[in-house]
């Protein structure tokens, strides 16, 4: 089958794979014009390469964010004072990078209400955030997501943490952020197994607090309102067979954005759909704008076809909406990469199907592919040292430059949305309108 006609094909089947019509638009509530609008100024992609376009560096399919913006919009006019985003992704995704720099840009301009999702990547012998560390006296046994199936249920971070005996205790700190700005938080939400668990906050005068968690598989978290601002705690199980799952950071009553990194090494949308505890815990997030990044393991398989690729994705978005109809989901391709030694082409027909679907279907998509130069755009990026020696992964400095572009597309995404509100509502001039 050549590929127009598997385009076709795909046309053709997209009621076969469990796919809905695009919901119509909702009216949005009227804007505030009383309140000051300013547009987000200060981009934060600045470097300069002749591969990298950053003139398609928009979002397709962009009404589908509408309701999103409006929550910006909200936030900064005082309307509301929290807009939660959850990013899910694979070993792009992992270390924080390319959100980190959507988190610091959003926080800058909408307020800061937290670090958000946190785990102890370094107890679990795997790489994390720069800004998050961890460590541990007793030895910790761990699962992910991406090596289903398991034994042990895998939680909202995507990986879990095990004892089969023994007490179990480790600690979570974090570094000053992107900024060099100093992190805290005063509201811990714990994602833990049965059992119970004291927490100590590092800071201020620390009280230990004591969590119990009764059920067997908890789809709720466990809140600890702390009295002064932490900038880390610690954990200890008592329980005689405990798992953490992963803890949110927050400050509870500071108005702005909470962004959530989701992130596993090898991760794929079909082992994401497989967990039935990450889908039972993801709703505690309470996400507005959910923004999926995965497919570069998909391209590595050779059976992978483009009609079982847009079923995960679409499986995917199915349970988001089953979370949060109102919810935006925000699709992101993926950029270039080698396999045996050569550019992967598997990668640029998963991101063709996925283009297909999302203007289908009406979700928005943002197309790194083509923003970081399509087709045998991972040679260039090779030739300038913004590869590593895996051929798959990216420089520290490549995603930060990814992460960098896709606050821009956001950020022009909110300002024109604002722009068209307030031109809705501009008076018209009868004197010069027929001009």
């Amino acid at each position: 089958m050549n590929y127009l006609a598997l385009i076709y094909f795909l046309f053709l089947s997209v009621g076969t794979l469990g796919l809905t019509t695009a919901p119509k638009e909702k009216k949005h509530p009227t804007i505030d014009r009383s309140a000051a609008y300013s547009l987000i100024s200060d981009r934060r992609y600045q470097a300069s390469y002749p591969f990298i376009h950053p003139t398609k560096d928009s979002i397709m399919n962009s009404k589908g964010l509408s309701l999103f913006y409006q929550k910006l919009w909200d936030l900064k006019t005082g309307k509301i004072n929290r807009v939660n985003i959850v990013q899910i992704g694979d070993s792009h995704i992992q270390p924080d990078l390319i959100s980190r720099e959507v988190r610091a840009g959003l926080q800058d301009f909408f307020g800061d209400a937290g670090r958000g999702l946190v785990f102890p990547y370094q107890v679990a012998r795997t790489n994390g955030p720069f800004d998050v560390s961890s460590s541990t006296p007793t030895r910790w046994s761990y699962h992910k997501i991406s090596q289903l199936p398991t034994k042990a249920a895998i939680g909202i971070a995507g990986f879990a943490l095990n004892k089969t005996s023994g007490l179990g205790s480790f600690r979570i700190s974090l570094k000053p952020n992107i900024n060099d700005q100093i992190q805290s938080f005063d509201c811990i939400k714990l994602f833990v197994g049965k059992g119970r668990w004291n927490v100590s906050p590092i800071g201020r005068a620390p009280n230990t607090h004591i969590v119990e968690q009764r059920s067997t598989l908890p789809a709720e978290t466990k809140e600890i309102i702390l009295e002064h601002p932490a900038t880390g705690f610690s954990v200890q199980s008592l329980a005689s067979a405990p798992s953490f799952f992963g803890a949110s950071l927050e400050k509870k009553d500071a108005a702005g954005v909470l962004f959530h990194t989701i992130g596993v090494n090898g991760a794929q949308y079909e082992q994401y759909n497989k967990e039935p505890l990450f889908w039972e815990q993801l709703p505690e997030l309470n996400a507005d704008l959910y923004i999926l990044s995965m497919g570069t393991n998909e391209a590595f398989y050779n059976g992978m076809t483009e009609e079982h690729y847009i079923g995960q994705v679409s499986e995917t978005i199915a349970k988001i909406q089953t979370i949060n109809p109102n919810a935006a989901v925000l699709i992101t391709t993926t950029a270039e990469s080698f396999k045996n030694g050569r550019s992967n082409p598997m990668i640029e027909r998963l991101n063709l199907a996925l283009k297909f679907y999302c203007n289908k279907m009406g979700i928005p998509v943002w197309d790194l592919f083509e923003i970081t130069g399509g087709s045998g755009s991972s040679q260039a990026w090779l030739q300038n040292k913004l590869l590593q020696a895996d051929k798959i992964h990216y420089q520290q400095k490549a995603y930060s430059m990814q992460g960098a572009l896709l606050f821009d597309a956001l950020a022009t995404g909110y300002n024109n949305f604002v722009e068209q509100q307030q031109q809705d509502f501009q008076p018209i001039d009868i004197r010069t309108a027929s001009k």
